[in-house]
């Protein structure tokens, strides 16, 4: 794209995901206004981070998809399919769709970033993979060579994908979640955090991890008598 070509960007959404992408993406990208679905909008808002907050039945009206492109930003409600469905309804009104992907994220060999995604800083994605479209990926996430990831994912920050993998998609990866070489993820899984997954799953299933437990001692009792942690 020339700089003549480049267009202004149209973000969907008013709340804390539309705030993070602003906070990125205006530092590169020329971000017009935020849109959202008519009753998302509290009586007298019609302005967010500084900027238009306009009703989305009207949006092409004072927005028009000839002069601006969109992303949508917002959280991972209904396993993502709020998005995915925002997503194909902008499309509809003839929207096209950008990704945002931080300067800090090395763009490896044949990596392909499908449209309406959210790579934030520090990102890994090895050569050969593949991300779907309207994926979320957070910061100091890995993801290995040769991986498809489907669409609609939501990735938390932390997360390690190793090699050769395919996730489903609509699926959600909480904080520091693993997933083993070559494993295939079903759709619409519900990753918790600091779960280690090394076998395949099926479609809808949800995988947990307990919780730290509560040592008996409190924390300078417990320095003084653990001796891997004296210095």
């Amino acid at each position: 794209m020339t700089a003549n070509e480049v267009k202004d960007l149209v973000i969907y959404g008013n709340g804390a995901m539309a705030r993070l992408l602003f906070s990125f993406a205006r530092r590169r990208m020329r971000v017009a206004a935020f849109t959202v679905d008519d009753h998302c909008i509290a009586d007298g808002q019609n302005v967010f981070c500084g900027l238009p907050l306009v009703p989305f039945s009207a949006i092409e009206k004072h927005h028009s998809p000839s002069t601006c492109s969109m992303i949508v930003a917002v959280g991972y409600a209904e396993m993502n399919e709020v998005r995915e469905r925002k997503y194909l309804e902008a499309k509809a009104k003839g929207y096209r769709f950008e990704s945002y992907v931080h300067e800090s994220v090395f763009m490896h060999d044949g990596v392909v970033i499908e449209e309406n995604s959210i790579v934030l800083d520090h990102v890994s994605i090895h050569a050969g993979s593949h991300i779907g479209h309207s994926t979320f990926i957070s910061s100091n996430v890995n993801i290995g060579h040769d991986c498809r990831i489907g669409h609609a994912n939501w990735i938390n920050s932390g997360v390690a994908i190793a090699g050769g993998c395919e996730v489903g998609s609509h699926g959600f990866w909480g904080v520091n979640a693993c997933l083993g070489q070559g494993v295939r993820i079903g759709q619409q899984n519900f990753i918790g955090a600091n779960t280690l997954i090394s076998r395949s799953t099926g479609d809808g299933e949800v995988y947990l991890s307990e919780p730290g437990m509560k040592f008996k001692l409190n924390s300078k009792a417990f320095l003084k008598f653990s001796p891997a942690l004296k210095q």
